[in-house]
């Protein structure tokens, strides 16, 4: 039967012989739902502090933005601004356009700009990447008035909420990730296994893997929630990973996992 629990390798797995003993012949199928919970723990933490920057940023940095811009009105898809075109809104620091506004034609893509995005007659045009444009039809807004009061609002909903959005899709994608390596884990083990003269199935082994990431995944949430940068950090987190399942396939010497245990 199983030993410990899904929270005793939080800890445990920096330095327990005993728990990868039991993880190799008793954790087939649990390890899966320990990696979610482990992932999620560690997205905590970061997603606090992504969430503390953005509200920085928003609350430093957006009213210098929003204060620039004009009363925007949409009316079965046409685009109307009381000011002189082409209407830009500025960076502050770089005193650069980070938005162009023209009803004009005069602009009609962000080609020869470094504008962010470009507000046509018809269209939004918006920079996704150097090398991705976006482009977004007015055609289906029938009445929609933008103003910076109704701006602000927007951004003190998405500083309230956007790290509550994003926390499932980043744990989801997280998950997906460190699935993928510790299948690949696993088959190193293998080899690890072989070396040192042990029969160990491939689903202990993925078991095995998943604990030994387990130390490599702790530090690296550390690693990223503070401003320190470590030359060549992913061999690192790599190596300790790799550590931690030598010594935890090597921790299951002496038994046959898959077989009765005699102990």
């Amino acid at each position: 039967m199983k030993r410990y629990s899904t929270v005793h390798p939080l800890f445990m797995s920096f330095y327990s012989r005993a728990l990868y003993r039991d993880v190799g012949r008793n954790w087939k199928g649990i390890s899966f739902l320990y990696l979610l919970l482990l992932i999620a723990i560690c997205w905590i933490p970061v997603m606090f502090r992504i969430h503390s920057g953005v509200s920085d940023f928003l609350v430093k940095e957006a009213p210098a933005i929003v204060r620039q811009i004009p009363v925007i009105r949409i009316d079965h898809g046409k685009v109307s601004v009381d000011e002189k075109m082409p209407y830009f809104i500025r960076n502050p620091k770089k005193d650069e356009p980070l938005i162009i506004i023209d009803t004009t034609g005069q602009y009609s893509s962000l080609k020869g700009t470094d504008a962010w995005a470009l507000l046509t007659k018809t269209e939004l045009i918006m920079r996704k990447s150097p090398t991705e444009i976006r482009t977004f039809q007015m055609s289906r807004i029938e009445d929609l008035v933008i103003n910076r009061a109704m701006v602000y609002n927007w951004i003190e909903t998405f500083r309230k909420w956007f790290a509550v959005v994003l926390y499932p899709f980043a744990v989801l994608a997280s998950y997906v990730y460190r699935i993928i390596q510790v299948l690949f884990y696993a088959f190193i083990g293998l080899m690890f296994a072989k070396n040192l003269g042990l029969k160990l199935d491939y689903q202990s082994l993925v078991s095995l893997a998943i604990i030994a990431d387990t130390p490599s995944i702790i530090i690296n949430t550390l690693y990223n929630y503070v401003d320190v940068r470590i030359p060549f950090w992913l061999l690192i987190s790599f190596l300790i990973a790799m550590g931690y399942l030598f010594y935890g396939v090597k921790a299951n010497s002496g038994k046959e996992v898959g077989m009765p245990a005699g102990d």
